[in-house]
């Protein structure tokens, strides 16, 4: 072996070794407030106290889209899981997290459809991106606090570059691009055991311009005129992908983050690659406290994920044309955020028959505690002592790594535990009536209610409000109520004469409102109704 050759190996088993080394090591925060969360760290490889730096609010940063394409259901599930971890953290926790998200408005894919489609590059961008906050609108997942383009952010990530080469940790390739020297990193390889060399024994000096294949590009040279570019000190170009983030989030947080998510394929080499230049940056062991990584959507029966480039996408107009946003999220919430999500009719069905459960739920109490059902005798005590066990087991669900397919669960026994006992008599038992523990029915349902809108569900009310659109001054309620009302004289005759006709008139109604999305239910005291959000 040639001494060139002995010494480029060298360097890179010493790299290696010191990956190695290092891979476990996490620092955690020395002070701050310790939520009682238990969350998974891939640094640790293991679940981690939760402690926030800063009493008063949390920093989170989460990897926004490249607006080059319509969003699918695979990439929005990645946005529906954080925001539901987000909404239980500062709605159970009752933490300040004041959140960022960046748009990638210029990058190869963003270029290569411009020139396919024949369209200006930024226009393009401008498009896809108010999609995509069109389609978070409509899955109810809640805009970041703050929101940064890179393409509005240039001159920051020049200098963000420029102090990274002034540290030693970048430095200007043979063509013209700016690369990062992954060997100047010691903790490289500290969120995801990798190999970092493919060849320790390929050309110093490839086609690339880099000097180790490791190393990855801060700042891509222009390539011809007509390609997008902006000045720099070492020519025109454009930002590469991972600098983007690392400035941006430390523009807005400064020199270190509580949390920072993205997708699992992020990991690497993304969040890897920011990690260390962001470290270099700052001149610190840690920029990132705690790493979010959400689990992969894939259909079933595909090995591969969701992918625009793999052309296996499902639109999430094509979803919602089929499921409601509410039954979306619920799938999301059944497979926990860190697990692969298997995208299935099965399992969409799953989510919508759990929904009509806890809706029926929540129409059984209205129509007890409304007097038109009656129920055998609720024993309030045993009532109450359930919903105490449940919020306790609910949050001992959100401090296990926020487990929402446990807590689901919960609600669900909760729910159903109250509907038995609603629903026990039946109009010919004389011994049934209205229980005087109303209090007791009353505080589980808005209990159950205030969990569902914790992890973001809107249910009923967000379909009426669908339902009603734009008439915002027409009472739709109303409406129903006295179309009930009429359905109920109506019925009445027909018990007193037993008039088939008559009974068939009611049956035709009740069709009628199904086909509506609003179903109707018939105790002995009344008819009661809610929406079932399915139009038939």
């Amino acid at each position: 072996m040639s001494r060139s050759s002995y010494l480029k190996r060298f360097s890179f088993l010493s790299l290696q070794s010191r990956y190695l080394c290092s891979q476990h090591q996490w620092k955690q925060p020395s002070e701050g407030r310790d939520t009682g969360i238990r969350i998974y760290n891939c640094v640790a490889r293991k679940q981690v106290p939760l402690i926030l730096s800063n009493d008063a609010y949390a920093t989170w940063y989460t990897c926004g889209p490249t607006v080059y394409d319509f969003t699918h259901i695979g990439h929005i599930s990645c946005y529906v899981k954080l925001d539901i971890i987000q909404r239980i953290l500062r709605h159970h926790f009752n933490v300040n997290l004041v959140t960022a998200m960046n748009i990638t408005d210029i990058d190869d894919k963003i270029i290569q459809k411009s020139i396919e489609s024949g369209k200006p590059w930024h226009e393009l961008s401008r498009f896809y991106e108010n999609e995509f906050w069109s389609v978070l609108k409509q899955l109810n997942v809640q805009e970041p606090n703050i929101k940064v383009r890179v393409t509005e952010n240039i001159p920051r990530i020049v200098e963000f570059i420029t102090r990274i080469i002034g540290k030693g940790s970048a430095y200007k390739g043979n063509d013209g691009s700016v690369y990062f020297a992954v060997n100047t990193c010691r903790n490289y390889g500290k969120l995801q055991k990798t190999n970092i060399d493919e060849d320790p024994e390929k050309p110093i000096l490839g086609v690339e311009g880099k000097t180790a294949p490791a190393d990855f590009a801060l700042w891509k040279a222009q390539k011809c005129e007509n390609e997008p570019a902006w000045p720099s000190p070492w020519g025109p170009g454009r930002p590469g992908w991972h600098i983007e983030c690392s400035t941006l989030a430390s523009m807005i947080f400064g020199q270190q983050l509580d949390f920072h998510a993205g997708g699992l394929d992020l990991r690497f080499p993304h969040h890897e690659n920011e990690e260390a230049q962001s470290c270099a940056y700052h001149g610190s062991e840690q920029w990132v406290n705690y790493w979010l990584h959400s689990g992969q959507l894939h259909v079933k029966g595909q090995s591969v994920k969701m992918s625009k480039s793999l052309k296996n996408t499902i639109s999430v107009g094509a979803m919602l044309e089929r499921y409601t946003a509410d039954e979306f999220r619920l799938a999301c919430a059944l497979s926990n955020y860190r697990n692969a999500m298997d995208y299935s009719d099965t399992l969409m069905e799953t989510s919508r028959n759990t929904l009509k459960r806890l809706k029926s739920f929540k129409a059984d109490c209205n129509a007890y505690l409304s007097g038109k059902k009656q129920g055998a005798q609720v024993e309030a005590s045993e009532m109450l002592g359930d919903l105490e066990r449940a919020k306790n087991n609910i949050d001992a669900c959100y401090k296990d790594d926020f487990d929402t397919s446990c807590s689901i669960g919960v609600l669900l026994e909760q729910a159903n535990a109250v509907s038995r006992q609603i629903n026990a008599g039946t109009a010919e038992n004389e011994k049934l009536y209205t229980s005087s523990c109303l209090d007791a029915v009353a505080a589980v349902q808005n209990f159950v209610q205030q969990q569902l809108q914790i992890l973001g569900f809107s249910l009923v009310e967000e379909s009426r409000a669908h339902v009603m659109g734009a008439a915002t001054e027409f009472d739709l309620e109303g409406l129903v109520e006295d179309l009930l009302q009429s359905r109920r004289l109506i019925r009445e005759r027909a018990v007193a004469g037993k008039n088939k006709e008559l009974f068939q008139i009611c049956d035709e109604l009740r069709n009628c409102l199904r086909q509506h999305g609003i179903d109707i239910q018939d105790h002995n005291k009344g008819t009661s109704w809610q929406f079932s959000g399915n139009k038939q």
